[in-house]
């Protein structure tokens, strides 16, 4: 049955990609799918954009294996949520393409080249860590080699990223965001209800998973906080649909019910994950949610619910995908080194890098063991290398472009040593974090502000004082 219904769900995912491909006409419809999306589209691909592996594999695991502890997960990425919910409008008037598009208008095109570097490395491996997700269903599931599971999500996700882009991943995700809320809210009452329900989790669970860091402990539940909320901040991804979105209004709107949506969806995935743990105690935490669709769920319900698990996974892996894509050609290609590129072209490399950075991907989900442990990696490079500077380019006037190239530099360098030379017990998030938030304040105080700097159009002044004038224009008219 389950084979079925994935070879159904992957027909229909290339028949959707290949019916966005003939509605590509230019780069700005492949990129940012014209900027012409609606509310409902808009919801549909920020929530499933927003969510994937990460949180029914890593965010579940966490709840299995800390009860409580998984909440300080949630609550990073849903207070990072919530910033772009006040930054929508203004991300959408920008109408950008990509975060270093963002560094240069507010810093310098320095700022933009370094900026790219940490976005194309973590989203590759974001992208990677997906895959191995995706290995993780087929083996399980129907008991195919995981490697030879991972191959089949990588092709598909790569194909359909390569037809239509952002046109066909929007789409795509609004199906696969319906798939994962059926398939959760099917779930988690009745692997509640098979727990023994609320009372039944606190008779068999540890009292850890009751306490508010879950066993963790505040300095580890931090370390699981700051990644994802600093990735969900300042996350290309969702700035890439803000950016698409039809208007301003659109913006605000999508963002603030996705929002909603993602925090339901948690919430959901939470509940399945404990009552995975009181239901299967000795069983891989990476497969909390995956073992309640197969050993509790009849097969039907089994297969609605993995093949939710697989949208969602797929529906994160083509948007982290077309990213790093854009970030080559816009961000290097185009910007330094054929400014004058016809348009076809553009197109053509936007899609020969999703293939090559699929490749990448693909190679690089066979390095870590867990999903939890590729996530957290991939989290810290993004939010150290570029959450700080992309913050104070909105909210701290003070920032100068000297301050923001050694912020990058600085939490780039000292995450990627720290995590791959270096034999500690202190996480790499607050050694590169911290390394970072540094950097940017002290660079900024001794430094000026250069001449390629925007200030005056991050921090509103200018539509004030234009503001200011129509009304006083106005009052003028009136009086009169």
């Amino acid at each position: 049955m389950f084979i079925g219904g994935l070879v159904i769900y992957l027909v229909a995912m290339i028949v959707i990609g290949l019916f966005a491909s003939r509605k590509v006409k230019n780069s700005d419809d492949y990129l940012v799918a014209g900027r012409n999306l609606s509310l409902p589209v808009l919801v549909g691909t920020l929530t499933a954009g927003w969510l994937g592996a990460g949180t029914v594999v890593g965010y579940a695991s966490l709840a299995y294996n800390n009860g409580f502890g998984a909440l300080w997960w949630a609550f990073g990425g849903l207070a990072g949520a919530t910033i772009i919910v006040i930054m929508a409008g203004k991300l959408r008037k920008l109408a950008k393409y990509t975060v270093p598009d963002i560094l240069e208008l507010r810093f310098s095109p320095l700022a933009r080249i370094l900026g790219a570097i940490p976005v194309i490395l973590a989203f590759t491996a974001i992208v990677g860590y997906q895959m191995k997700a995706v290995g993780y269903v087929l083996e399980v599931v129907i008991n195919i080699d995981g490697q030879t599971g991972l191959l089949i999500g990588a092709g598909v996700i790569i194909f359909y990223t390569v037809l239509g882009g952002m046109l066909s991943v929007a789409y795509t995700d609004v199906a696969q965001y319906v798939l994962l809320m059926v398939g959760l809210i099917i779930a988690a009452p009745m692997a509640l209800n098979a727990a023994g329900g609320i009372a039944g989790l606190s008779e068999v669970l540890p009292a850890t998973h009751f306490e508010g860091t879950g066993g963790l402990g505040l300095i580890g539940a931090l370390a699981v906080l700051l990644p994802f909320f600093m990735l969900s901040t300042v996350d290309q991804n969702l700035y890439q649909r803000m950016f698409s979105a039809k208007n301003e209004s659109v913006a605000k709107k999508g963002a603030l019910l996705a929002l909603i949506g993602a925090a339901f969806v948690m919430a959901l995935v939470f509940i399945i994950a404990m009552s995975s743990r009181a239901l299967f105690p000795g069983i891989p935490a990476d497969l909390a949610v995956y073992t309640i669709a197969t050993d509790l769920l009849n097969p039907f319900l089994g297969t609605v619910l993995l093949i939710a698990i697989l949208s969602v996974i797929m529906s994160t892996s083509d948007s982290y995908l077309l990213s790093p894509a854009t970030n080559i050609v816009r961000d290097i290609y185009l910007r330094f080194i054929n400014p004058q590129a016809e348009d076809k072209k553009i197109l053509f490399l936007t899609r020969l890098w999703v293939v090559i950075l699929g490749v990448f991907a693909f190679a690089g989900a066979m390095w870590f063991e867990t999903v939890l442990a590729y996530a957290m990696v991939a989290y810290t490079i993004y939010g150290a290398g570029v959450f700080f500077p992309i913050v104070a380019s909105f909210f701290w006037k003070g920032a100068t472009n000297k301050g923001a190239l050694a912020s990058i530099i600085g939490g780039t360098v000292f995450t990627i040593i720290w995590e791959f030379f270096v034999d500690s017990s202190l996480k790499t998030i607050y050694v590169g974090g911290g390394a970072s938030l540094i950097l940017l304040v002290c660079v900024s105080l001794m430094t000026k502000h250069s001449a390629s700097e925007n200030v005056e159009l991050f921090t509103n002044k200018e539509e004030k004082k234009v503001v200011k004038e129509e009304k006083m224009t106005v009052g003028s008219e009136t009086t009169v």
